[in-house]
């Protein structure tokens, strides 16, 4: 610990949380670290040493208002030193340390009325990382700890403790197969085992071979859990071989592809008592994303990095705030189970660990669709939990069975107190599942999948160009699953005339069986594509679905047509309008109308205007509950000004209105002006509202802020911060004021 370190955390251990002596450790801290010279990096082992000391002082003062009348008043004084470590050298070459930890210390001092609470919590997360960087051979060891202890005057002591040792080996000979081994063992418990004592054991390998068309894997994995306190132990074992394999002919006229999947996989599961679920992995055949605030209509893109089971690398899809209004659009997240399943609960995975205030601003849609073209909204879930150790949101909704199933999410929102913090949230897995009640699991159960896929694709002519388009699909699944298959045939056409127009047509008809019995489905698409002049492009989209299972008749329709315009420089518009009709199984009718227009202007060099307008309107008829008409309007419309290069205002406002809800409104403002050229200085004010989904409520939260950015990353920060979260049960008011001291040493 350097001589600053060891004097700011005297000065805290003797003032602790006397009046006053909280801030002017804080100020003390800060200034001698600023004053003092830098510390140099350290020859061999230690050369690759990053040490960051983070200081925090915050007061929050909050009221809360009952529906009832009763008030409730709370202060709350904050003060957290915080050290963060970090190595990262090669002790040999080929051999590679990275290691480190966070160091947090909370003090807390909380006053209600008459009575104030005194607590202290501290957080430690080691870890050591050895890896070989060897290209053929690379074995690796790790070790990662993250503990929490609550102390509460007048209470006893709550110690959480998340233990994890991990092992890895990789081999990659040179024209051999590609393969990795892991093996990670968790603990997770609390200091006295009397609410959380989990262990869990996994262990997988993943190995891949390519020769020429053909592409050969193998990925199989043991869990073994056990928790203690429940009285539940499950022990999963999965088996997957695939192979992949691709072939053209007549001289690039027909191409044909395979895919043949087995799978086994083997749960165990042993329950004392009654209570307890069980969640039964679900494989999914591929990820799906997309960016989009037409969630119904939207149709999502391959996404494999979703899927491929690494839960630390980015999937390219990030829920921190938007850095621009525009990228504030929703985030579909799906996944596409190739044939009808049911999938109660996602885990969606996170790069990072996130506050509660943070987690709980997330509400969640979820949604469902046979074709990725038109989706139903199955349920909402306005919260979902976090984990405490594991950097995942936990989604259960009801279950949903189809093929195509996905959550939608809103980007964080500005007005969550301290949401400039979290610019970055990155996705990076998603894991699908189907709860059972443990009582129904217990014992012994497997299931072995045989999957086989197959496409071809012949050109029978060039112009226009004409397709024959077949397609087999045979899922077998015994022991927790049905078989299924479908044989698929259609042509599809497609022509330009010239640059102006072009056209594409597909009908097709799909046979086959599944559960619920015998399935043949008639589907037609068409594309219409009209672009006149380079600053005007117009589309119709047809798409149609008649379907009927066991002698049950359902059907899809969707007309869209959708515009973008340039009329003149600085004017971007895309405009849209469409209407889709659907009919259940259970005698329901659906009729939606939908309309969208967006517009960018920018009329000067350092002036821009955005403008949106979505609005759904849906009729329904026949066997259905609630109201037989419900109309949605959105407007948004946001004016981004730049008067000088250092000055920067935004100023936005949304109105949406449902019907049989009264209409809400929220305004967003933000200004950040910085009086220096190098940007060392930093003035930020804004004023964010957002609405909650299910409460009808809204949230008020006003921020000033300035910066002072010091060399090698070092800043401090000190902004205060008023907020106001209301709804049907309650009102919250709170005001925070807090400084921020981070230097790198």
């Amino acid at each position: 610990m350097s001589a600053t370190a060891r004097i700011g955390w005297r000065l805290w251990e003797r003032n602790r949380l006397r009046p006053g002596a909280a801030a002017f450790t804080f100020v003390a801290t800060g200034w001698l670290a600023v004053l003092a010279a830098p510390v140099m990096a350290q020859d061999g082992i230690f050369g690759g040493m990053q040490v960051s000391v983070e200081s925090v002082f915050s007061k929050i003062s909050t009221t809360v208002t009952f529906g009832s009348g009763a008030i409730t008043k709370t202060e709350t004084t904050n003060v957290s030193p915080t050290l963060r470590l970090n190595m990262n050298t090669m002790l040999y070459p080929h051999l590679r340390l990275s290691a480190g930890g966070v160091f947090e210390l909370n003090k807390l001092s909380s006053r209600s009325g008459p009575n104030r609470t005194n607590s202290t919590i501290t957080r430690n997360r080691p870890f050591f990382l050895l890896r070989s960087t060897n290209p053929v051979l690379s074995p690796g060891v790790g070790y990662f700890r993250r503990e929490g202890r609550s102390r509460t005057a007048g209470q006893s002591e709550v110690k959480l403790v998340n233990d994890e040792y991990s092992a890895y080996l990789g081999w990659r000979p040179e024209g051999g197969p590609r393969s990795d081994f892991q093996f990670v063992r968790t603990h997770a418990f609390d200091g006295e085992r009397a609410f959380q004592d989990v262990s869990r054991d996994f262990g997988s390998v993943v190995s891949g071979y390519e020769y020429r068309n053909l592409g050969l894997s193998y990925r199989g994995s043991y869990i073994d859990t056990n928790n203690r306190i429940g009285g539940l132990k499950t022990r999963q074992a999965s088996h997957g071989a695939r192979a992949d394999y691709s072939q053209a002919f007549i001289h690039n006229r027909l191409l044909w592809n395979a895919t043949y999947l087995v799978s086994h996989q083997e749960i165990t599961t042993l329950a004392r008592g009654t209570e307890g679920e069980v969640a039964l992995p679900v494989a999914p055949f591929g990820g799906l994303a997309v960016i989009s605030d037409t969630p119904m209509t939207a149709t999502l893109s391959p996404n494999g990095a979703l899927i491929d089971g690494n839960l630390t690398a980015g999937a390219g899809i990030n829920l921190g705030l938007p850095a621009t209004p525009a990228d504030a659009q929703l985030r579909n997240i799906g996944i596409d189970m190739l044939t009808p399943t049911e999938v109660n609960r996602f885990l969606l995975w996170v790069d990072r660990e996130l506050p509660v205030e943070v987690t709980s601003a997330f509400s969640w849609d979820i949604y469902s669709s046979t074709d990725n073209v038109l989706w139903t909204r199955e349920a909402t879930v306005p919260a979902a939990p976090f984990g405490t150790f594991e950097s995942r949101f936990e989604i259960d909704f009801p279950a949903v069975t189809a093929r195509y199933v996905m959550v939608v999410t809103r980007p964080l929102s500005a007005a969550v107190p301290d949401s400039s913090r979290f610019q970055d949230i990155l996705v990076t897995e998603m894991q699908a599942f189907v709860r059972r009640p443990a009582q129904e699991v217990t014992g012994r159960l497997t299931q072995d999948t045989y999957r086989l896929s197959t496409d071809v694709r012949m050109r029978l002519l060039d112009a226009p160009a004409l397709y024959y388009e077949g397609y087999y699909l045979s899922n077998e699944t015994r022991g927790l699953g049905t078989s299924t298959d479908t044989l698929s045939n259609g042509v599809s056409l497609s022509h330009s005339f010239g640059r102006v127009l072009s056209v594409f047509g597909r009908v097709s008809r799909e046979q086959g069986t599944e559960a619920r019995g015998d399935r043949v489905a008639d589907l037609t698409s068409a594309t219409l594509t009209l672009n006149p002049i380079p600053t005007f492009r117009s589309s119709v989209l047809y798409s149609g679905q008649d379907e009927r299972i066991a002698g049950r008749q359902s059907s899809r329709k969707g007309l869209f047509i959708q515009n973008a315009a340039q009329p003149y420089r600085g004017i971007d518009v895309l405009f849209g309008i469409g209407w889709t009709s659907a009919t259940r199984e259970t005698g329901e009718e659906s009729r939606d109308r939908l309309v969208n227009v967006s517009a960018t202007i920018v009329p000067r060099q350092r002036v821009s205007l955005t403008l949106v307008y979505n609005a759904t309107t849906t009729d329904r008829s026949g066997v259905f509950v609630g109201d037989p008409r419900t109309r949605r309007r959105r407007s948004y419309a946001s004016v981004a000004i730049d008067p000088i290069q250092t000055l920067h205002l935004v100023l936005g406002g949304e109105v949406i209105a449902t019907t049989g809800q009264a209409t809400r409104t929220t305004i967003n403002i933000a200004t950040s002006w910085a009086p220096f050229r190098d940007g060392t200085l930093q003035f930020v004010f804004a004023y964010n509202e957002a609405l909650r989904a299910l409460e009808f409520g809204k949230d008020r939260n006003t921020v000033g802020a300035v910066r002072w950015n010091l060399a090698r990353q070092s800043y401090v920060d000190i902004s205060i911060q008023k907020s106001r979260s209301a709804n049907v049960f309650l009102t919250t008011e709170s005001r925070v004021i807090s400084a921020r001291v981070r230097l790198f040493l």
